[in-house]
Formats: C-alpha cells, sequence, structure tokens
C-alpha cells in the first residue's frame, strides 16, 4: 500500500484505540514513543512529535508512505498533498469528548463547554471540506459505535483498509473498561 493513513479526529475521541487496532492488524506505524502512557491512555498514545509542527513543516510525511500516523483534527488539511491518504476519521459524542478532556487535564471547564462544543464543531467541518475538496478517501468511525458494535465497526474498518487480519484478532485490542466517560443519555 502506497498511502499514507492518517488517523484523524478530535482530541479524546479514541484516535490512540484505533491506532492500537492498525497496529494489531499489522499495518507500520509511525510513532517516535516521546509521548508515553498516562492513566488517560494506558495503552499508549502512538504519537509523533512531528506532527505537531505540521503547520510549519510536513516533510515527515516523505516517509509515511504505507505506513500510519495519526493527525488530530484539525491539524490534517496541512498534509503534503503530492502524497495519496486514506484517513480514517473517529467520531464520537461531544459531550463525551468534553468530559473526557476535562478529567485528563483535571480541570473543571463545565463553564467553557460551549466555547470549546463550537470550536470543536468548527474543527469539524473544517477537517471534512477539506477531505471532500480535495478528493481524498475517509471513513467515519464512531467511538461508540466501535465499543458497542465492534464487529460491524471493524469489518467497515478492513474493508476500507483492505486489512487482511481477522475480525476476532482486532477485537483484542477493545477493552471496554477503557471507556470511562460515557454520556449516560445516550
Amino acid at each position: 500500500m502506497k498511502d499514507v493513513v492518517v488517523v484523524t479526529g478530535l482530541p479524546r475521541s479514541g484516535t490512540s484505540l484505533m491506532m492500537q487496532i492498525l497496529e494489531k492488524a499489522g499495518l507500520p506505524i509511525l510513532q517516535d514513543g516521546i509521548r508515553e502512557s498516562d492513566i488517560s491512555n494506558p495503552q499508549g498514545y502512538y504519537e509523533l512529535e512531528a506532527v505537531k509542527g505540521i503547520v510549519r513543516d510536513n516533510s515527515f510525511l516523505k516517509n509515511a508512505e504505507g505506513k500510519v500516523v495519526k493527525i488530530v483534527t484539525p491539524l490534517p488539511i496541512h498534509v503534503d498533498m503530492s502524497k495519496t491518504y486514506k484517513m480514517v476519521f473517529m467520531r464520537r459524542d461531544l459531550e463525551e469528548i468534553l468530559r473526557s478532556q476535562e478529567k485528563m487535564l483535571n480541570k473543571d471547564q463545565v463553564s467553557e463547554r460551549e466555547k470549546f462544543r463550537t470550536i470543536y464543531e468548527f474543527h469539524l467541518k473544517k477537517t471534512y471540506r477539506f477531505f471532500k475538496e480535495n478528493n481524498i478517501p475517509f471513513i467515519d468511525i464512531n467511538y461508540n459505535e466501535l465499543m458497542s458494535d465492534s464487529t460491524t465497526s471493524l469489518e467497515k474498518l478492513k474493508g476500507f483498509l483492505g486489512i487482511e487480519k481477522s475480525t476476532e484478532e482486532l477485537l483484542e485490542v477493545l477493552n471496554p473498561e477503557l471507556y470511562r466517560n460515557r454520556n449516560e443519555g445516550k
């Protein structure tokens, strides 16, 4: 595969979990291990430090063909357009994202949730518009559905990326105990 597979989504939307799934599927992961696992992501973040500077320098993508890299939204709009991509877009209930972010930062941001909700919704629209305007193939994987109907979500993912690993093997990555910020009203 010559495509660069980009796992994207808002922070706390399941991007690290998707990276774990794709690693289990046998896809090579582009990461550096600088950001270590913690209580918020006990299995690790699967990040590449160079991604943080993508607005100024996206040259790290020259070594990304055939690999998977995590680039959170809205940063994928700065990818090197001389490459071909497949985007795996992680979606999650926005209320859960906001609560999870607050817990991770150990900071009560209830009074600012509407501001963050507006910013996040803008980032989502901007990223989708970029994909559509540039004919970049993408798939939405909803975190909530991945946790509740795992087989269906994984089959959809496998079809999109041409993954041959069995669904049963990929299911081994999912740990319902790490789904801690559920929106019980959903």
